[in-house]
């Protein structure tokens, strides 16, 4: 009898951590131009049987920044967006599903790049429903002050539709206005039912939070707490893993910490700390799985802080320096520093890098103290390039009596081969907002080449020298309004280079 108890016992337990793999599969990559980026095609990570397969495919999609997707509680893939559209499974753009975030930024970005806010979209799913939440935030350009504002949308997907496939029912619902970009965080209420949302607003220290039922919104409200937030890009937010934290950084104001309610949804004991100077973007943060440790990084460096030490930020540890490694693609060495992090089902910590470049950096046993976490600088090398974005997921189990994540979760294997050398030529940052970089190949910077830049009209609106012998100039685009524009590259009289740049304010 116990014996037959016991197996009930396993097979229930097996069954239980069966479920809630709505983080199992992510998509990361994009097609760029041909000469400085030829793997045109998509990491599909795939955490299910026990093991993590990265795979290239050939997937039609575009991930600039936006990144968000969602499986069943089994691991399938059910949809993903860019923030440009929905496709379900089979990459298909579900019914009524195209044109999420209607903006001037849509018509810019979308659909050849995808949306260019990070950790501005996530996907909700309700309790044994059929019913998803798709959260997405988009930026509207206006002529007068102030020239942008952020809001925040949901839409709908039901995948009980179409033949299983899904439908988007409700569409660019709009909660909030005037918020700070990529401030969007999720966490389940006390009841393990309900969705708490958070978010920030644009300036000032109030918090706007949503709470989330099984049919629909329930409440939104705000709270002012901590200090007055000067302006800042590129932050990233995250709750522990069980909810009792909540943790926002960015470059100029660094770390806010709190304590977490999860039945009325408020933030208190407000903690601020000053991790290092200079810190320069982009930024990220991540809990470790047992939620002890918290992992800060800027581009160039990675912090472990102890949570649970006295003093919290004397108990920081460097653990990562990026170590100038360059990915060399036709001449041109493009930097493998670091990007946005998330939480792998796995319990290891994912890093991307700052860039279109086929490496994941990797945090291996983030609940170890200092270096013992394991940090491997492109612990992965992927098959495609992947892109700034990482998927923003929150803790699908929390509540379920899972833990977080599963440790006995293999990498497999994915591979990179290396393209052919090619002229390349590079002009970034993109988008831009007042300066590019050309960067040529040492066989496109032998000759003095030049370079053009037109309108949207085809009007020349710029050109500049590019002057033998050197690989790299910065010019200003500070006086250039706000748009898309085309560059091209020529060498005594012949085109080695070609692409949109976008500007952006």
């Amino acid at each position: 009898m116990k014996w037959i108890l016991s197996l009930i016992f396993v097979g229930h337990a097996l069954s239980l951590f069966s479920q809630f793999k709505h983080d199992y599969v992510w998509l990361m990559g994009m097609q760029y131009s041909v000469d400085a980026y030829p793997l045109h095609c998509m990491n599909v990570f795939d955490f299910n049987e026990g093991s993590l397969q990265i795979i290239s495919d050939s997937i039609d999609s575009q991930f600039s920044y936006g990144n968000a997707s969602c499986s069943d509680k089994q691991g399938k893939l059910l949809f993903y967006s860019n923030g440009c559209y929905i496709k379900n499974r089979n990459h298909e753009i579900m019914p009524n599903g195209n044109h999420l975030n209607p903006s001037v930024i849509y018509d810019l970005y979308c659909p050849d790049n995808g949306y260019i806010i990070s950790g501005g979209l996530m996907a909700l799913p309700t309790i044994d429903t059929n019913i998803y939440f798709l959260l997405h935030q988009a930026n509207e350009l206006f002529e007068t002050s102030p020239s942008s504002r952020i809001k925040l949308y949901y839409s709908i997907v039901d995948m009980s539709l179409n033949g299983g496939f899904g439908e988007v029912t409700l569409k660019n619902q709009i909660l909030l206005s005037s918020l700070l970009q990529g401030s969007v965080q999720a966490v389940r209420h006390e009841n393990n039912s309900d969705w708490w949302i958070l978010t920030l607003s644009k300036t000032g220290k109030k918090y706007y939070r949503v709470l989330l039922s099984n049919s629909g919104i329930v409440t939104i409200d705000s709270q002012s707490i901590g200090a007055d937030l000067t302006v800042y890009t590129y932050p990233q937010m995250s709750f522990s893993p069980d909810g009792s934290k909540f943790a926002h950084f960015d470059h100029i104001n660094h770390l806010q910490l709190y304590d977490f309610n999860r039945s009325n949804g408020k933030l208190n004991n407000y903690q601020h700390m000053v991790l290092d100077e200079p810190m320069p973007y982009l930024n990220a943060l991540s809990f470790s799985p047992s939620g002890r440790f918290l992992y800060i990084s800027s581009r160039f460096k990675l912090y472990q802080l102890d949570l649970e030490a006295s003093d919290i930020l004397g108990s920081k540890v460097l653990v990562g320096e990026y170590d100038e490694f360059k990915f060399e693609i036709g001449g041109i060495g493009y930097s493998v520093n670091f990007g946005r992090m998330q939480l792998g089902p796995d319990c290891k910590i994912y890093m991307t890098p700052h860039g279109f470049l086929p490496y994941m950096h990797v945090i291996n046993k983030p609940d170890e103290f200092g270096t013992a976490c394991n940090f491997v600088q492109r612990g992965i090398e992927l098959p495609c390039s992947a892109n700034y974005s990482i998927p923003n997921f929150p803790n699908y189990r929390l509540g379920t009596g899972q833990p977080v994540c599963d440790s006995n979760i293999v990498y497999v294997s994915s591979g990179y081969v290396p393209p052919p050398e090619k002229e390349a030529v590079r002009v970034w940052p993109n988008p831009a907002s007042s300066e590019v970089r050309v960067e040529l190949s040492a066989t496109v910077s032998t000759k003095t080449s030049t370079l053009r830049l037109f309108d949207g009209t085809g009007r020349l609106v710029g050109q500049w020298e590019l002057s033998a012998g050197s690989s790299g100039t910065a010019f200003s685009v500070a006086d250039r309004p706000v748009g898309m524009y085309f560059w091209s590259v020529e060498r005594e009289g012949r085109g080695v280079g070609s692409g949109k740049l976008i500007i952006s304010r």
